[in-house]
Formats: C-alpha cells, structure tokens, sequence
C-alpha cells in the first residue's frame, strides 16, 4: 500500500536558514524509503535526525516518521513540494513555503 501523509503534521512554512526536525503522522510509513524535495535547490529533506539535533527518540513506524528539513542560507523563498518514497510508490506531495 501507498505511504500517506497527514498534511496536518507537517509544517507549512520554514524561514531561510532553519533546521526542523518533526514527526509526521500518517499511514504505511514503515516502508517508507527515502523523501523528495522539489525544487531542491537550497532544501534538503532526509529521514531521521542525522544532524543530532533532537532529544527524542526517533520514529520509523507505520503510522509515525521522523523527518529532518535543512534549509540553507541560500535557498530562495517559495513553495516546495515534499513526499515520501517506498517501494510500492510515492505518498502525497505536501507544500512547505521557504520565507526570507
């Protein structure tokens, strides 16, 4: 099955230069493989906290994932796109706007 996002456990927004380290909630996120940022330029988007910068334990489970965003100084503002990747397909896209 499909991996799906709850759009309400994502944040919407980051500013140039942050860091956000979150759970996202949905479903059939324990195949989940890798995660896409389009466009990429400025943003990286990688599964887990590989920066170290959270106190919490990290989830991987089905129905909860932890997701790292890095958005670097010189990112430029506007939307991007954001969706998991597993084996049987991608999840639904999501947007995060970059702001100055």
């Amino acid at each position: 099955m499909l991996p799906a996002i709850d759009p309400l456990s994502f944040p919407d927004a980051a500013f140039i230069g942050d860091v956000l380290v979150f759970d996202v909630r949905g479903r059939n996120l324990d195949t989940v493989e890798g995660i896409q940022v389009k466009p990429a330029r400025g943003v990286r988007a990688m599964l887990g906290d590989p920066l170290a910068r959270r106190d919490s334990p990290v989830h991987t489970g089905p129905d909860r994932l932890t997701v790292t965003v890095q958005i670097d100084f010189d990112a430029y503002p506007g939307d991007r796109r954001l969706w998991v990747q597993s084996p049987t397909g991608d999840s639904n896209p999501l947007i995060l706007t970059v702001m100055l």
